[in-house]
């Protein structure tokens, strides 16, 4: 009877949407962060467009703060083991509501250029740019997010997604 009991509330828990929505944020840079942000996950890397600021600050330790020349936008730059987070909100400092997350991935091997560009809509701005000086890089804003790729190499012509930015 105990086990029957576990495995009801195991099941329960695996199939309630709590544990399907951690599952379901998006995280990386993979085609399915993607593909969430575009069916309108408003979730990148743990933080989410319009809770508060410290539903982020209780995860990650120790940002680096900033504020805008007006004050009314705060920043915070956390570095992760995969790249940068930078969380923007509105209000009082450690008191305000995120209005926008942008990731940096330290790798550039997400999806390509074009196979980002496939998935997004036919109103989204795009640019992509080649040079065997300066390097190669790519860009996407399509509605709320916008998606920025770069190649290893002015050699690499396979541009790579490597941020991702969301924002109300």
């Amino acid at each position: 009877m105990k086990k029957f009991i576990a495995a009801t509330l195991v099941t329960g828990l695996a199939m309630s949407p709590i544990a399907s929505v951690s599952a379901n944020a998006a995280t990386g840079n993979s085609m399915d962060s993607v593909k969430q942000i575009e069916q309108g996950d408003t979730t990148l890397e743990g933080a989410t467009l319009g809770d508060s600021i410290q539903t982020v600050l209780k995860e990650n330790k120790n940002p680096v703060y900033s504020t805008s020349a007006d004050g009314k936008e705060h920043i915070y730059e956390f570095h992760k083991g995969n790249g940068k987070l930078v969380v923007t909100t509105d209000g009082k400092k450690d008191k305000g509501h995120i209005t926008r997350v942008s990731m940096s991935y330290n790798d550039t091997d997400g999806p390509s250029y074009k196979d980002v560009k496939k998935q997004l809509s036919d109103d989204a701005v795009t640019r992509e740019h080649y040079n065997s000086v300066t390097g190669n890089f790519g860009y996407i804003q399509d509605d709320h997010a916008s998606y920025q790729f770069s190649s290893q190499s002015p050699d690499d012509k396979n541009i790579k997604l490597y941020r991702i930015d969301i924002g109300e």
